[in-house]
């Protein structure tokens, strides 16, 4: 490939990261992800496992984050993205701001479907400008269902703290079942687009499974794609940092001579 055929192909790749320069002379393949003068703050919750959003400032939060009555949380993966650029502050209950070693420690300690992996393959596609969501965690949620099913323990009520019991619960037990030892998408993947809305994303542009170990067998892989209904799926493939992503045209082996 050419020297201009390769730069135009950078700023393809790149025309929709908000954290790069929109300098005339900046170079995606030579440079580091420029930081944001904007800083956001977020307040850890321990038992949630999440991050409410106390104070956001810029863009990003646009795409990032989901909304359960009026209130913003995030994964320690969309926290840590975020913390890495100077983004975003983080805080435990006592208001302690918490350090990026002390955010990477929650990584390594938290369950729920997270790991380095599952970040890793986060960091990447945001990085790209693609637009990251959970599967199947809507964006917005107005009262306290649960994962597609309605809660039984869902309440209206707010002055004595039950419905932030649970939002807590909900919240939990939806990421729990996101467990990455499955063979599940992790994550619903739209391409970037500013007009995206939360209250109306759409159907993302495929599904993302990260993958542990062995890839999938054939029978997995039918199973996973007749549950998709219709949306593409890929699969993520971290060895040792590198990032691998492919996916099934045709789930056949070759018939040998």
């Amino acid at each position: 490939m050419s020297g201009r055929g390769r730069k135009e192909l950078e700023e393809e790749e790149n025309h929709r990261n908000p954290f790069l320069s929109t300098n005339a002379n900046f170079r995606p393949s030579s440079s580091k992800l420029q930081f944001r003068k904007e800083l956001s703050r977020a307040r850890w919750d321990e038992e949630m496992g999440m991050g409410e959003i106390v104070e956001k400032k810029g863009s990003m939060w646009a795409t990032t984050g989901i909304i359960r009555n009026g209130k913003l949380y995030c994964r320690v993966e969309e926290i840590l993205f975020m913390a890495e650029r100077g983004a975003l502050l983080l805080s435990d209950c006592d208001d302690t701001i918490l350090s990026i070693k002390d955010i990477y420690k929650k990584i390594t300690n938290l369950k729920d479907g997270c790991s380095w992996d599952c970040f890793k393959a986060y960091r990447h596609l945001k990085s790209l400008g693609y637009i990251v969501g959970w599967y199947g965690i809507p964006w917005i949620m107005k009262t306290t269902l649960g994962c597609g099913n309605s809660d039984p323990r869902q309440s209206t009520q707010d002055g004595n703290g039950i419905f932030c019991q649970e939002v807590e619960y909900t919240l939990s037990n939806c990421f729990r079942d996101m467990q990455l030892d499955e063979m599940k998408p992790a994550f619903s993947v739209h391409l970037p687009n500013n007009k995206f809305r939360k209250s109306s994303p759409g159907d993302p542009s495929f599904l993302l499974c990260v993958l542990r170990g062995n890839p999938p067998s054939r029978a997995e892989v039918e199973s996973m794609e007749e549950k998709c209904d219709g949306l593409p799926l890929k699969f993520c493939f971290v060895d040792h940092g590198r990032i691998s992503f492919f996916s099934y045209d045709k789930v056949t082996l070759p018939i040998l001579p």
